[in-house]
């Protein structure tokens, strides 16, 4: 069976790092929070309203099969449900950064590097890599403010050993 697909307006950087990391199209595992996000807000396509096509700028989705919403006549995203599916892809994204990123907050390569190897191993251009920087960095500021310390600190050798370490 041929997979219907929606298609939704996306960043650049989250376009390329979804597409690497799940296909063109897009689909997502099964049993995914984004496939839920998805069948939640699906729709009959509403009279008097145009398909989207794609074009430059949106991803292709793959909609999930469901009984209950079969894709055949389920196949139409309202601009809210749209906003909806991008900010779970966001949420997403974020996690897969943090979590490979965050690792690696104590080792002695600069920030950008780390960023920009990040970005190249996920699929994103390389002239995208600010944009991913300011994002990891507003995640970890954000945190900072109200009190959260999500960087990792490791103690030094002379800390440990209850010396009192040289000025």
């Amino acid at each position: 069976m041929a997979q219907i697909v929606i298609y939704i307006r996306l960043e650049k950087y989250l376009a390329e790092w979804l597409t690497h990391s799940l296909g063109d199209p897009v689909k997502f595992p099964s049993q995914s929070n984004e496939n839920a996000v998805i069948r939640a807000f699906l729709q009959q396509v509403p009279e008097g309203a145009k398909p989207q096509l794609g074009g430059e700028g949106y991803t292709a989705i793959v909609i999930p099969e469901s009984k209950a919403k079969p894709p055949e006549k389920w196949h139409y995203l309202g601009p809210k449900g749209q906003d909806a599916v991008r900010e779970a892809i966001k949420d997403l994204f974020t996690q897969n950064l943090w979590a490979d990123l965050s690792k690696l907050e104590n080792a002695h390569i600069g920030v950008n590097t780390r960023i920009a190897a990040w970005c190249e191993m996920h699929g994103i251009g390389l002239d995208r890599v600010e944009t991913v920087r300011q994002r990891y960095y507003r995640i970890r500021e954000a945190y900072t403010k109200r009190g959260i310390n999500l960087q990792n600190y490791e103690r030094r050798k002379s800390d440990k050993e209850g010396e009192i370490p040289k000025t």
